[in-house]
């Protein structure tokens, strides 16, 4: 698809400059640090669209021990969370096309990721999400409301990224529909170039028995 090629394109060209904007960004740092304490030390950990590494290493630096697997279809994007998280495993691949086995982890990690997803793509991978995750498992999933789709110009690329605008309402739905209960939601504005405000959305949520 030219979305899906152009967005990687962008993203391999440009993966410094975006892991030099979002490695210490305060405000993503403050909810992974918050989701982090939900998390018990030795945990086995998925993060789904892992980019430069910036949650792995968060997880790594928080004291306490995890497994941690990230998987990201910009190859530029792996090569960097290898060097950033050299204790965790980092593969290039479409998050689309994953298969684990049923219960395979004990947190996932949606940061920012379905984002480049349209609805039927997201509802496919929570549901597999939900699958993979143990009962009990917590999942941090994080995107964006507010706008059309579509290309956009970032911060950090001149290189247009397709982007999908999720509804709250919807992914509540679709998380109730896969036995996936909300711990915490959190709203927030992120000041775009333009100076206009997009709402960043933060979800953790918890894999009830069944």
């Amino acid at each position: 698809m030219i979305r899906t090629s152009k967005t990687i394109s962008a993203y391999d060209k440009n993966c410094r400059a975006f892991s030099k904007k979002f490695m210490e960004f305060k405000q993503y740092k403050e909810r992974i640090s918050q989701f982090i304490h939900l998390l018990d030390s030795g945990m086995k950990v998925l993060d789904l669209g892992c980019g430069p590494g910036n949650n792995a290493r968060q997880l790594i630096l928080s004291g306490k021990e995890f497994s941690i697997e990230g998987i990201d279809l910009s190859e530029e994007m792996v090569r960097l969370a290898q060097q950033n998280v050299p204790g965790g495993i980092f593969r290039c691949a479409d998050i689309r096309k994953i298969n684990y086995p049923a219960d395979s982890f004990d947190a996932v990690l949606l940061s920012f990721c379905i984002i480049h997803l349209n609805d039927m793509e997201t509802a496919q991978l929570l549901k597999k999400v939900a699958k993979y995750l143990k009962n009990g498992g917590k999942l941090y999933l994080s995107f964006m409301e507010g706008k059309a789709d579509g290309f956009e110009k970032t911060s950090f690329s001149d290189d247009e990224i397709y982007f999908y605008y999720h509804s709250l309402n919807r992914v509540e739905g679709l998380l109730k529909d896969n036995r996936l209960s909300m711990i915490n939601v959190v709203k927030q504005g992120y000041e775009e170039q333009d100076d206009s405000i997009t709402t960043d959305v933060f979800i953790f949520a918890q894999k009830e028995q069944p």
